[in-house]
């Protein structure tokens, strides 16, 4: 008799187990949600002008952001805003504390 009480005290423990781990993937799953953004066919030159105007608006952007919102391929604006950066065109701001 104890045996089978000790098996469902385990099997009430697993199941409690597999409904938080449950919940959690269930969250995961709500927080992860994939973000698809179609990237648009344009020049370097043409990227690099539309970068150029959206750093105009003082606005503090990080490569991310301009891909996102130019839907432009985020390591042509990495190659663009080094490029910019060299020619003085935009500046990079520290982090705090550094």
């Amino acid at each position: 008799m104890a045996v089978v009480a000790e098996e469902q005290s385990e099997i009430g423990a697993l199941r409690a187990r597999v409904a938080v781990l449950e919940e959690r993937v269930a969250r995961l799953e709500e927080d992860s949600a994939v973000k698809v953004i179609e990237l648009r066919e344009i020049t370097k030159d043409e990227a690099k002008a539309e970068i150029v105007d959206l750093f105009a608006t003082g606005e503090t952007l990080y490569y991310s952001d301009i891909s996102e919102r130019l839907r432009i391929d985020l390591e042509m604006v990495i190659d663009i805003c080094h490029e910019l950066q060299q020619e003085g065109a935009i500046g990079v701001k520290e982090a705090a504390g550094s």
